[in-house]
């Protein structure tokens, strides 16, 4: 049986947070599936969130960060992460009206050149547009990318 009590819960909290970041629902959900109550939950979270522990803010524009560097999204799949999440609306606009798409979407499509096979030009096109399609890239940078990638004269083996 969980010890339902304040400090107990708290402590649970901050050893999550001491894990890694959280958004504040996430945390909620937590804690909730731990067994705690929602009093103690809706204390515990208003006391971190004026301690400035738990910020949707900060933790949104750090998964930002993080996926930026190991895997470059869109916005689209960078907004639905942050929604997954527990990311408010108003946070989640806020948090990429700064969000570089394009320069993103020119580093996958780096990262990703070099890997693709097939047997014509137009085929490793389309698997760059259908690869960066899927990483949430929106449709003006893609077609941006590739004629950057596949101007004529541009020698694919360049990128390997």
């Amino acid at each position: 049986m969980v010890n339902n009590n304040s400090m107990s819960a708290m402590g649970f909290a901050l050893k999550l947070l001491g894990l890694r970041s959280h958004s504040c629902k996430e945390l909620e959900q937590k804690l909730l599936k731990k067994g705690y109550t929602v009093e103690n939950i809706g204390a515990i979270l208003e006391k971190l969130t004026k301690q400035g522990v738990l910020d949707d803010l900060l933790f949104g524009t750090a998964l930002i960060q993080s996926r930026s560097r190991r895997k470059p999204s869109g916005k689209r799949k960078i907004g639905a992460e942050l929604r997954k999440k527990g990311v408010s609306e108003s946070i989640i606009g806020e948090l990429l009206k700064e969000y570089d798409s394009a320069e993103l979407c020119y580093q996958a499509a780096e990262k990703k050149i070099s890997s693709l096979h097939g047997a014509t030009e137009a085929c490793r096109q389309k698997k760059l547009e259908v690869f960066l399609y899927n990483r949430g890239f929106e449709w003006k940078d893609i077609q941006f990318v590739i004629k950057k990638f596949f101007k004529p004269g541009t020698d694919f083996e360049d990128f390997d």
